[in-house]
């Protein structure tokens, strides 16, 4: 006896979102703790504005330092933290801008 299976990708990936959210968010709070450890002080505005952000089924990492892309990837004049960055990277799949 034979069986036929269809998978639909789309409902696949949106139960596979779902099921996994809240471990995907354990990982972005370490990977943030890990973040504000790292993250250079001067103000504490880089370290302080570092969050998880949950919007449904999405989980990002984010800092709402207004200058954070400048600390995080650097300048011509300053060198790169990559506090976030570095933090991502060891937890998973990395898909964004490189520091320089």
């Amino acid at each position: 006896m034979a069986a036929r299976v269809t998978v639909y990708s789309g409902r696949a990936r949106s139960r596979a979102f779902r099921i996994s959210r809240v471990g995907r968010i354990d990982i972005a709070k370490q990977a943030a703790q890990e973040a504000r450890a790292s993250a250079p002080v001067v103000t504490g505005d880089y370290r302080d504005g570092i969050a998880v952000v949950v919007d449904d089924n999405r989980v990002y990492l984010v800092d709402d330092d207004p200058d954070a892309v400048f600390k995080e990837y650097g300048t011509s004049d300053t060198p790169a933290h990559a506090a976030l960055t570095d933090a991502a990277r060891k937890h998973g799949k990395y898909r964004g801008w490189r520091p320089h």
